[in-house]
């Protein structure tokens, strides 16, 4: 029988063998002990002497007892694991030694476990053991041992069964973080709800709407010359000169008028009031008033309009009203003379 399968059928047999059964009970585990101190003194011949000239690498394990029956309600192969494995997988990075949690409880599956365990396969013998960590270092003497050494003093801390502990309030934290994570890639928005914010009405004009004023209490007299319907909000006088916003909703203080509103500066750089005062003047109006008083070309061409009748009222039409326009382009003034009444020279038409 080979050594390997020795040693797992020895110890399959003791779990499955029932209690009532002492003396049996009693020989395999004398021949467990047997076996196991076997191997270890065959193993203390072996590493009698340790060659650091070559600096070969070496091969250094420990297996690291877990305190399950101390503290039986503490999830300590969680808090070694953490969130996804990834403390376990920091942990073997930063000690750069190989890291396992074997034995009993070390599966998740119980009824699996179990199998595996009565299966008799040497793969699956720890699961007769106790719940322990072991640690691998495959490295030079000096660096196994010191690799071993941080493995033992970093794997210490996760072994106290404080739920408040510093590592516990990183893995909570991390933990959080992915489940935010993932919530926000699916389209979730992470748990809890913010701060709702109250819609304000849309500002109708460039000064923006000024938010009513709380509604006065009963008994609660309201300036003098302000309109105060049933239902609406009262408006607070407002100080002549200054002007009122315009908003959709708030009404307007009877008796003001509000100011026109102010030119925008951007219009002064391209000189439209140039244009209409200067151009238009010389070139038009000027033009057409010494074409009208002296022609130039024959006079039934240039009254064809009128065919000859009332040639005074024409005459006389054009250097009253287009003469004396102002460059601005406004309106002429009125007439002074109301009742003077004068026939259009294009009465005819």
């Amino acid at each position: 029988m080979g050594e390997e399968k020795y040693l797992p059928e020895l110890m399959a047999e003791k779990d499955s063998l029932d209690p009532s059964f002492v003396h049996a009970s009693r020989l395999l585990a004398e021949e467990i002990e047997k076996f196991q101190g076997s191997d270890g003194k065959k193993e203390d011949e072996e590493k009698k002497y340790l060659d650091v000239i070559s600096n070969k690498n070496i091969k250094l394990s420990e297996r690291v007892l877990i305190p399950v029956k101390q503290y039986p309600k503490f999830n300590f192969v969680g808090k070694l694991l953490g969130p996804r494995g990834n403390s376990l997988k920091r942990l073997q990075e930063e000690t750069g030694a190989k890291m396992s949690i074997l034995g009993k409880g070390s599966m998740r599956d119980k009824t699996k476990e179990e199998e595996l365990r009565k299966s008799g396969e040497a793969k699956y013998a720890h699961l007769s053991d106790e719940l322990h960590v072991l640690i691998e270092v495959f490295a030079p003497p000096g660096e196994a041992y010191s690799r071993m050494s941080h493995a033992l003093e970093e794997i210490k801390k996760f072994l106290v069964p404080d739920y408040n502990d510093e590592i516990r309030q990183e893995q909570l934290r991390e933990l959080s973080y992915l489940n935010g994570s993932e919530e926000s890639g699916r389209g979730r928005g992470i748990r809890g709800r913010g701060i709702r914010i109250t819609p304000t009405a849309p500002s109708r004009g460039r000064g923006g709407a000024v938010p009513p004023p709380p509604p006065p209490g009963r008994g609660v007299l309201t300036p003098r010359g302000t309109t105060v319907t049933r239902g609406a909000l009262p408006v607070p006088p407002i100080a002549r000169g200054v002007p009122t916003p315009r908003a959709r909703g708030t009404a307007a203080v009877p008796g003001y008028r509000a100011p026109p509103p102010p030119a925008h500066d951007a219009y002064e750089e391209y000189g439209y009031d140039d244009g209409y005062g200067g151009e238009y003047d010389d070139q038009t109006y000027e033009a057409y008033d010494n074409s009208y008083v002296t022609p130039t070309q024959s006079v039934p061409e240039y009254y064809d309009y009128g065919h000859g009748v009332n040639e005074d009222a024409y005459d006389s039409y054009a250097p009253e009203e287009w003469a004396t326009t102002r460059s601005s382009l406004k309106a002429p003034p009125p007439r002074s003379a109301r009742g003077g009444y004068r026939e259009h020279p294009y009465g005819r038409y």
